[in-house]
C-alpha cells in the first residue's frame, strides 16, 4: 500500500503543477479579454458549457484509452489505429449533438434578450464552430499525452487526467475568442 502511494504522489506532482500552470494561464487569458467577454454577453455564456464538454470529453477519452491500454483491446501508438480512430469518432459524433444542442438554445435566447434576430445564424454557427473545435484539440491532445505516458510506463489516469481537463479549459477559452475574431466580433 505504502509503494503505490508514493508512486502516485510521484507521479502527480508534476502533471498537477502543470495543470496550475494552465489554469493561470487560462484565467489570465480571459482577464485579458473581459472588457470584450462583458460587451458581448454571449460569449460568456458559452465560455461554461464549453468548458465543461471540452473537460468532461477529454477525461472521457483519457479514461476509456487508460482502460483499453490495460486490457489491450488498443494498442498504445498513434498510427494505423482503428481503436483511436473510433475512440475519436465517437467522441466527436457526441460532441457535435451536445454543441448543436448548446447552439440550439443560446441562440435563440441571446437574440431575443438583445433583439438582434439578425444574429441568431451567427450565434449559432460561432458556438458549433468554438465548441467543435475546443473538443477536437482537447481529444488530441487526451490521445497524444495517454498513448505518451502509457509507453513511458505511467498511468494515464494518474498523469494525463488533471492536465487533460486544463487544456479543455485552455482551448474551449482560445476556440471562443478566435471564432469571434473570425466573425469580426473582437
Amino acid at each position: 500500500m505504502t509503494k503505490i502511494f508514493w508512486k502516485l504522489l510521484k507521479e502527480s506532482q508534476i502533471p498537477l503543477t502543470l495543470a496550475a500552470a494552465f489554469g493561470v494561464l487560462s484565467g489570465a487569458l480571459l482577464e485579458m479579454r473581459l472588457e470584450t467577454l462583458i460587451s458581448l454577453p454571449i460569449l460568456l455564456a458559452i465560455v461554461p458549457p464549453l468548458n465543461d464538454m471540452a473537460g468532461d470529453l477529454g477525461t472521457i477519452i483519457v479514461a476509456r484509452l487508460t482502460t483499453a491500454f490495460y486490457l489491450g483491446s488498443v494498442e498504445p501508438r498513434l498510427r494505423r489505429n482503428k481503436g483511436l480512430r473510433m475512440n475519436l469518432f465517437s467522441l466527436m459524433l457526441v460532441s457535435a449533438i451536445v454543441v448543436l444542442y448548446i447552439g440550439l438554445i443560446l441562440s435563440p435566447v441571446y437574440s431575443a434578450t438583445l433583439n438582434t434576430g439578425g444574429m441568431l445564424l451567427t450565434v449559432f454557427a460561432m458556438v458549433v464552430l468554438a465548441g467543435m473545435m475546443g473538443v477536437f484539440f482537447t481529444l488530441l491532445s487526451g490521445i497524444f499525452l495517454s498513448v505518451l505516458s502509457f509507453k513511458k510506463g505511467y498511468n494515464p489516469d494518474t498523469v494525463v487526467m488533471p492536465i487533460i481537463t486544463l487544456i479543455g479549459d485552455f482551448l474551449s477559452i482560445v476556440s471562443i475568442l478566435f471564432v469571434a475574431k473570425i466573425f469580426g466580433l473582437i
